[in-house]
């Protein structure tokens, strides 16, 4: 292998990140899987109660007005330069320490994670078909967040997806490959075939 095998894997919530997440973990002896929502778990404490990183994601835009792309936007940048210095850190710490380790995470900004995209292994898992997706959210607590009903995420999809669409955009700027998750077995294999190519691990 030519890098420490780092996985970052983006996406909103619903698309699989977690699953996904835990399958490549099993599959390449990975033992360390860290979640961006704990990063910012956290981070919270030390920032007054108002601040804009103890508002959910899609309630960031009450910091700047309107209900609106712009200010839902500029919550989630800014929740994500604070997050992102965390995951930067421990990225390079993982790197010294020669620890493979995935990382999975909403705040998926490759601006913010530019320093450290070519010692890793970034991609991001969306889902196209908004349906598919609010039926995968409403699913999620019977497979991996069962005390996270997905009913409160899924009324609020409109602010994620507007979150989704930004960070796309960053993706294509950097070259990051992107998988669009309408079906999980086969979108797990990909993201796996592509792992193990990127890092040079001998395919099966």
């Amino acid at each position: 292998m030519e890098k420490v095998p780092i996985i970052i894997i983006g996406g909103i919530p619903g698309v699989g990140k977690t699953s996904i997440s835990g399958y490549l973990a099993r599959q390449l002896n990975i033992n360390i899987v860290l979640s961006g929502d704990y990063i910012r778990e956290i981070i919270r404490p030390f920032f007054p109660e108002d601040h804009v990183i103890n508002f959910s994601v899609y309630e960031t835009w009450k910091k700047y007005g309107e209900n609106n792309e712009e200010n839902v936007i500029n919550g989630f940048l800014n929740q994500g330069e604070i997050i992102n210095k965390a995951t930067n850190a421990t990225v390079k710490r993982a790197i010294s320490n020669g620890e493979p380790i995935i990382i999975e995470t909403l705040y998926f900004i490759p601006d913010q994670l530019k320093d450290i995209l070519k010692e890793t292994v970034p991609l991001y898992i969306y889902i196209s078909d908004y349906e598919t997706h609010v039926k995968r959210l409403n699913e999620r607590e019977k497979f991996t967040h069962s005390g996270s009903p997905g009913i409160r995420l899924s009324s609020n999809l409109p602010n994620y997806r507007k979150v989704m669409d930004e960070s796309i955009r960053q993706c294509y700027s950097y070259g990051i490959k992107i998988f669009n998750n309408l079906e999980y077995d086969e979108t797990r294999d990909k993201i796996l075939s592509f792992v193990k190519e990127t890092l040079h691990y001998d395919i099966e």
